[in-house]
């Protein structure tokens, strides 16, 4: 009986940690982020986009170094920021506040498929498509060209 046990706590783990990141679309929110590309490749892990996102950026009243945020969608359908604070609160996002940028390690980078980097890093204006969980956990799912603004 003890020789199932460990494999089986083992197998239920892995089993969570997938779930963990599939529930982050299953019950969050959908958010679509203004980006900006930069240096599309690394030798080692391939394609990817490096992303800056010029609506993160947080008032001058905004607490500096680790902060925690929340997004909501804007009047021309892309998210802003709805709220910062130096402490943790339920549905934030974890980041930091650094030279009038918010940036967040699960934002910052974007891989591509192998052959479409250079395109998107021409493009210059890009949308990120991400789901925000209501614990505060976030998935990037999509990233395109951004549509024309008549």
């Amino acid at each position: 009986m003890k020789s199932f046990l460990i494999p089986a706590l083992q197998t239920l783990m892995i089993i969570l940690i997938a779930l963990s990141f599939f529930a982050t679309s299953w019950f969050g929110e959908e958010y679509v982020l203004r980006a900006e590309p930069y240096d599309p490749y690394d030798p080692f892990y391939g394609e990817y986009v490096l992303l800056k996102y010029p609506d993160l950026k947080p008032s001058d009243s905004a607490p500096g170094g680790d902060i925690f945020f929340s997004l909501k969608e804007g009047d021309d359908g892309y998210a802003r920021i709805d709220r910062i604070d130096s402490e943790p609160f339920w549905g934030a996002i974890q980041g930091t506040n650094y030279g009038g940028q918010i940036t967040t390690s699960q934002l910052e980078q974007y891989y591509v498929e192998q052959g479409t980097g250079p395109g998107l890093e021409e493009a210059k204006d890009l949308a990120l498509t991400l789901v925000v969980a209501p614990w505060g956990a976030i998935r990037p799912t999509f990233l395109e060209k951004r549509p024309e603004q008549n």
